[in-house]
């Protein structure tokens, strides 16, 4: 029997930075390879030579370390055609980044160039031969355009999530439970379920976001470029609202709607984006300080247009900040939410608008994940990718062998 040994490079026991290896007789495979954009960024520890590299998504603690890999020589990198062409608009933006904060440079853009060239493209439900005897087979795992699950059949069937959401969204319709031997899976929401259902999160929301225009502020939305800036923008279509948009999600956008095979619906979307207003200039910035909405980025407000309009906001007791995604430690947006202050640029000021945040994760929840690793039925899950996994790993007893690794342990499965 063909021994599977198993190494994490990051990611294991924190939500950032996942990379993951795989041996299997003389072939050494790569799962995603991201860094943590925090200040000052992580990486993952260095990689070794590989025989293919397989990316879940674009999302940059899965995919931003790349690049890095690109010493691998002509190696193939399978990825959906979607997630290539965010990940080379994200890879120049790190770049970009990097050289602003002072930081060390991760990759060149030499390298970015020479990933592009060696990118095969994969679609869900296809299957490549990887050697004599072990197959991978993709699954859309229901978190942003492109994601995918990654399935390797071997001896033994092994599931590797990536991010995953058991729940349909405007953007993207939800993944299934794959039956596996083995599952490899994110444990983000470890211990957290979602406060409400979809519906009821979306109504509250909107709700929220008309008390502030009624009484005469303005509600800045600070939103991850990728996925969750067009999903609030989908969630807002049929609103009325004057909404503003700036920052990168501009451009995520047009590359969402050149590929209509991962949207839930092309033309909602395509609907959405002509109803709202782009911010092109310092123009058009004044314009939206004079709007309803301000939809931007970065959504862990650590840089880019959001802290522009934060800085003039600030003390306004009428308007507010409405965070929706999940805010990593030590970030900005996470500042915000626990001591109601934010850095700008070094200096940390209070802040007086009204501060709220609403649950628009597009990953499973909790009980999510536990109904899910029972419907694959696994002999044995391996936890990765969550700060909690001692949370999920009591429920997971149940149902299968549970391990919880650490970075730079190899193990066998």
């Amino acid at each position: 029997m063909q021994d599977i040994h198993i190494c994490f490079l990051g990611g294991s026991d924190k939500v950032g930075s996942l990379s993951m290896l795989m041996d299997i007789g003389e072939k050494r495979f790569l799962f995603d390879y991201g860094m943590t954009p925090s200040k000052p960024p992580e990486f993952p520890m260095p990689a070794p030579p590989v025989d293919a590299v397989f990316l879940s998504h674009a999302h940059l603690d899965h995919s931003g370390m790349i690049p890095a890999l690109s010493e691998n020589g002509a190696i193939p990198f399978y990825m959906e055609k979607i997630t290539s062409a965010l990940g080379q608009l994200l890879f120049k933006d790190s770049i970009k980044i990097a050289v602003s904060e002072g930081y060390a440079i991760p990759f060149t853009n030499e390298e970015v160039k020479h990933i592009k060239q060696h990118i095969s493209a994969v679609t869900p439900s296809k299957t490549i031969q990887v050697s004599d005897d072990v197959d991978i087979k993709f699954h859309s795992a229901g978190h942003i355009p492109g994601s995918l699950m990654i399935q390797v059949n071997a001896e033994k069937k092994c599931l590797f999530t990536g991010d995953f959401n058991t729940i349909d969204t405007h953007l993207v319709s939800k993944t299934s439970p794959v039956p596996c031997d083995v599952l490899f899976m994110e444990g983000t929401y470890a211990g957290r379920n979602h406060p409400m259902n979809r519906d009821e999160l979306e109504k509250t929301f909107i709700d929220a976001i008309e008390d502030v225009i009624r009484r005469g502020g303005v509600v800045v939305l600070p939103s991850f470029a990728v996925s969750r800036s067009q999903e609030i923008a989908m969630i807002l279509r049929k609103s009325g609202f004057n909404i503003w948009y700036d920052g990168m999600g501009k451009k995520v956008a047009k590359i969402f709607l050149k590929h209509p095979e991962t949207l839930r619906s092309h033309d909602e979307l395509k609907k959405t984006l002509n109803q709202i207003n782009y911010v092109h200039s310092d123009h058009g910035r004044k314009l939206a300080l004079d709007s309803d909405i301000i939809l931007t980025s970065s959504g862990m407000m650590d840089g880019g247009p959001v802290l522009h309009y934060m800085n003039k906001l600030k003390n306004d007791p009428k308007s507010a900040v409405f965070l929706t995604g999940y805010q990593v430690e030590g970030t900005n947006s996470r500042l915000l939410m626990d001591q109601r202050k934010l850095d700008f640029y070094g200096v940390t000021e209070s802040v007086a608008c009204q501060v709220e945040y609403f649950d628009f994760s597009g990953h499973a929840g909790h009980d999510e994940l536990v109904s899910f690793a029972q419907k694959c039925n696994p002999e044995q899950i391996i936890l990765m990718h969550s700060d909690n996994r001692e949370a999920l790993k009591e429920p997971l007893q149940e149902i299968a062998d549970v391990m919880i690794p650490h970075n730079g342990e190899t193990f066998t499965i």
